[in-house]
């Protein structure tokens, strides 16, 4: 159906109770942003190209582009051969589908572990609990109760991971703390021309209390070499200012915990979407079908509603590059060639996504890598932390 013979369709259809003497301003206006195309209006007269019709149009466009992911009969797309990459995954491969991780620790050069256990706790639970909202399998995970714990496992240089949970993990996330201390200052209250001594000595002073805590996670693959895939540096101040006459500017021990808290804690929201994409499923592109006599491709990959995937989610095409280094060994980098959208036809492990193959900057085997990706939302940056100013990549 053409546009113009729509936009006809929903001139006919708009309410018949527009048309009054008190409403023909907004129904001629109504009729400029429909008949920009080339119709009359109702009173016989050229309509002028106006922004309105523009805005109109182009709400009418973008409805079509977010019904493209739409899949009405699946039956009536054509199966298509597909080249296939080299090495093909093996089924192994094409079922391990979401990453293992577990969360270990560092030992920390000059501080007391005792001192350090529930930050610890806190961290270890915050990875955890991301790892498994970004679609990862976490091993050996703590209890959600806070009031359930359990002796940490510290890591220290030389040692490697031995438990069979961290050996069964495809990545650690190492936690090492930098920084944690406390500090206070007292600030003496402005004395006015016309106080008194006395009046002056009742007035209460400024306490400022700070917190500083810094700490790396460390993904590490696990395997033979062990070695480090990313290391995410975060280093976050939390103060807290109150009036107080007492200028050694006591502090409830309660309350220097929650400030600690919240510096880790807003610290750790600072991840999701870094390391959150880093630990995303990992499916495979296993066909390829195309709408008769239309250039609209679908393809089937194995990750489902099982991994989280949903539709109208963006999903990236990767092609996996093997390079092999000089002291022999082989090492494995993904670039992306295509981006997909999901469309409505999710299955619990398999789904099928719309491909624009225009854009694509190589050819879509047969094997390829798929991940599902996100953006950060504006919302989330906006009335999040400072992440700019508290997390480094390395």
């Amino acid at each position: 159906m053409g546009l113009r013979r729509m936009l006809r369709q929903a001139a006919v259809m708009r309410p018949r109770g527009l048309y009054s003497p008190m409403g023909r301003e907004w129904v001629e206006v109504w009729e400029l942003g429909i008949e920009g195309v080339g119709m009359r209006n109702r009173w016989g007269r050229r309509p002028l190209r106006s922004w309105i019709g523009c805005a109109l149009i182009a709400i009418g466009l973008a409805g079509f582009g977010c019904a493209s992911s739409q899949v009405s009969d699946l039956n009536a797309y054509q199966e298509m051969p597909m080249n296939r990459v080299v090495p093909y995954p093996t089924r192994d491969e094409l079922e391990h589908r979401a990453f293992r991780i577990v969360v270990v620790h560092h030992g920390s050069a000059g501080f007391d572990d005792a001192a350090l256990e529930i930050p610890r706790l806190q961290v270890r639970r915050g990875l955890e609990t991301l790892a498994a909202d970004s679609g990862a399998e976490v091993l050996d995970r703590l209890p959600q109760d806070r009031n359930v714990t359990r002796p940490e496992t510290i890591l220290s240089e030389t040692d490697g991971l031995s438990h069979a949970s961290e050996m069964a993990a495809d990545y650690a996330l190492a936690v090492r703390f930098l920084t944690y201390q406390y500090s206070s200052s007292w600030k003496k209250p402005f004395k006015f021309l016309w106080e008194t001594p006395e009046d002056f000595a009742a007035k209460p002073g400024t306490c400022t209390h700070t917190v500083d805590v810094a700490f790396d996670v460390e993904v590490v693959e696990v395997g033979a070499t062990g070695a480090i895939k990313k290391t995410f540096a975060l280093a976050h101040k939390v103060e807290q200012r109150n009036k107080d006459l007492d200028t050694a500017c006591t502090i409830a021990p309660v309350t220097l915990s929650v400030l600690f808290e919240t510096a880790i804690d807003e610290s750790i929201r600072c991840l999701p979407f870094p390391l959150g994409g880093l630990l995303a499923p990992r499916g495979h592109i296993t066909s390829h079908r195309k709408a008769p006599e239309a250039d609209r491709h679908l393809f089937r990959i194995s990750l489902g509603s099982s991994q989280g995937i949903v539709p109208g989610a963006t999903i990236e095409i990767r092609r996996e590059e093997r390079a092999m280094r000089p002291n022999g060994e082989v090492s494995l980098t993904e670039r992306v060639i295509a981006v997909g959208r999901v469309s409505d036809k999710v299955m619990t492990e398999k789904s099928w996504i719309v491909v624009d193959l225009s854009k694509a900057t190589s050819e879509v085997l047969k094997g390829d890598i798929v991940r599902p990706t996100e953006t950060e939302g504006l919302l989330a940056s906006l009335s999040g932390p400072n992440c700019g100013s508290m997390l480094e990549i390395r």
